[in-house]
């Protein structure tokens, strides 16, 4: 006789294996408490008697380093690097390093570029901040769980919950304009902040969901803490073009004087001007991308009041860095600045 109880719990593990990219899973492991003990029990466990390498920054001093060798130096072959100062002798980590240990802080662990998935991978934050520790070279959430993040204190990731809210539009948006597949029940809503809703946040976030900002300002070397800002400023731009471009009160950048003799450019930009697919798309699903836009930024504007303040000057670098970045871009980001958003 069919057990029709285990038959239906087969084909649920089964179910879930074929599409675990969409299933909930626990895709880092979070460890609580003082680092060096954490780091021992990882080392004893996983990479005993090999090779580990500490990789840090100008944010730790010797003491700290020394406490980490200290304590580990009996159960693996030990070796540090200097991010920065040592930059050009970070291959060396492909010389048979079974984990690696980050030990800095975000914007040194961008500068990072190396693939990390081969190896295991301890993270120590010396920042409020989770949200890069998750994603991988392609900034999406990594698909490997090889990788320990230790957190000394319970905090939140306060730019995670922007990020999270302005690429669920991106996301909506980019798949919609190329791919025509796209989710359009977008919540905006992530009421009470606590470290742990922060991590469950992220582990049930769709494994093909990218964080461009974060490529943003790892590309444009803005600060993690101003994430939110940027994030900002990047859906009301977005709000601004859909408007325009529906109530065809468009401003196009003058691409003479924007490129100069960079024909490349020259010729990108008049290949976006002759090409109305991108407005046909926009004004085809207006009243939809207008809604979740302004949902979106709606989202964001009420929550800029539990971040840091930011004061003009810092503001102007930002919009002129993004500025920049927008002009180079290849994507959707583009028409941000031919619609000239920003001012040439």
């Amino acid at each position: 006789m069919i057990n029709f109880a285990k038959l239906c719990a087969y084909i649920d593990i089964i179910i879930c294996f074929l599409y675990s990219d969409i299933c909930y899973y626990e895709i880092m492991n979070i460890k609580f408490g003082e680092y060096l003990s954490n780091i021992e029990n990882i080392i004893e466990s996983k990479s005993k008697y090999q090779k580990v390498m500490l990789l840090y920054d100008d944010n730790i001093s010797n003491l700290e380093i020394t406490e980490i060798y200290d304590f580990i130096k009996e159960k693996c072959i030990f070796n540090k690097l200097n991010i920065i100062e040592d930059k050009d002798k970070l291959n060396e980590v492909f010389n048979g390093y079974r984990t690696i240990i980050f030990y800095c802080s975000i914007n040194s662990l961008f500068n990072l570029d190396f693939d990390k998935s081969e190896f295991i991978n301890i993270y120590l934050p010396i920042e409020n901040a989770i949200l890069p520790y998750y994603l991988d070279n392609s900034y999406k959430i990594k698909k490997n769980n090889n990788d320990y993040l230790i957190l000394k204190n319970k905090f939140v990731d306060i730019s995670l919950i922007f990020s999270t809210f302005f690429n669920k539009f991106y996301n909506y948006l980019k798949n919609l304009i190329y791919v025509q597949n796209y989710d359009n029940d977008l919540n905006f809503n992530f009421n009470e902040l606590s470290s742990m809703n922060s991590i469950d946040l992220i582990n049930s976030i769709e494994r093909d969901f990218e964080f461009i900002d974060i490529q943003v300002i790892k590309q444009c070397q803005i600060e993690y803490q101003y994430l939110p800002i940027v994030d900002y400023l990047i859906i009301t731009a977005f709000s601004l073009v859909i408007k325009s471009i529906h109530n065809h009160t468009l401003s196009m950048v003058d691409i003479y004087k924007s490129v100069k003799e960079d024909y490349a450019l020259m010729d990108k930009f008049y290949a976006m001007t002759n090409n109305e697919w991108f407005a046909n798309i926009i004004n085809l699903n207006f009243n939809c991308i207008n809604t979740l836009c302004e949902k979106c930024r709606e989202a964001i504007l009420d929550r800029l009041s539990i971040c840091e303040e930011f004061n003009e000057s810092i503001v102007i670098k930002i919009i002129n860095k993004i500025k920049d970045y927008f002009k180079y871009s290849q994507g959707i980001f583009a028409y941000l600045y031919l619609y000239n958003i920003f001012g040439l």
